[in-house]
């Protein structure tokens, strides 16, 4: 992890504000889920961080133990612990999305929809993404192309997002949000 609170504003970094997708968001994309019945999974982006491309120059100590004299690294890449990691990571994969054709919501800079012949939808909190459509094999093949780019760890359907827990029984046609298990 690197050494953030080093870092100087206007010489190290300049805007840190990364956005997440809004809890009411996640509400309507479950109402919409539930009412079209339509299949949600989720998706664990693992080392998002690592995946940031990195403007300014940083270097960074090394850290004990691998230490080789006095030398320093200069970083080529975003890492766990700078002040700029998320919101270049939410940078590279906004870009990954816009070029797969996905339009971002307006409301919500974290809410994102593919309008093919079958609609999908994406919501991304830093490194977990909910994804929903009626068609298992576009969601496949949007898991196919995730992977191809960023190293991901599939969670198949979808059962907790944010602390909340996710209980679903489609044929019934019902969904439950609870989060009992924080109290």
């Amino acid at each position: 992890m690197a050494k953030g609170f080093t870092q100087i504003e206007g010489v190290d970094y300049n805007d840190i504000f990364s956005p997440v997708v809004k809890h009411y968001s996640v509400r309507i994309l479950m109402s919409i889920v539930n009412q079209y019945n339509l299949h949600l999974e989720q998706l664990d982006l693992k080392t998002a961080f690592l995946h940031g491309d990195l403007k300014e120059t940083i270097y960074m100590r090394q850290l004990e133990g691998f230490a080789l004299d006095d030398m320093v690294c200069l970083l080529q890449k975003s890492l766990h612990g700078l002040r700029k990691s998320s919101r270049q990571w939410y940078k590279k994969f906004d870009d990954f999305l816009i070029k797969m054709e996905f339009k971002r919501c307006n409301y919500d800079s974290c809410v994102y929809v593919l309008h093919q012949k079958d609609c999908l939808y994406l919501l991304l909190y830093v490194d977990d993404i909910l994804v929903a459509s009626c068609n298992k094999c576009l969601i496949n093949d949007l898991k196919s192309k995730l992977n191809s780019k960023f190293e991901m760890k599939d969670l198949g359907e979808a059962r907790q997002i944010l602390g909340v827990d996710i209980k679903r029984d489609q044929l019934k046609r019902t969904l439950l949000l609870s989060q009992q298990a924080c109290m």
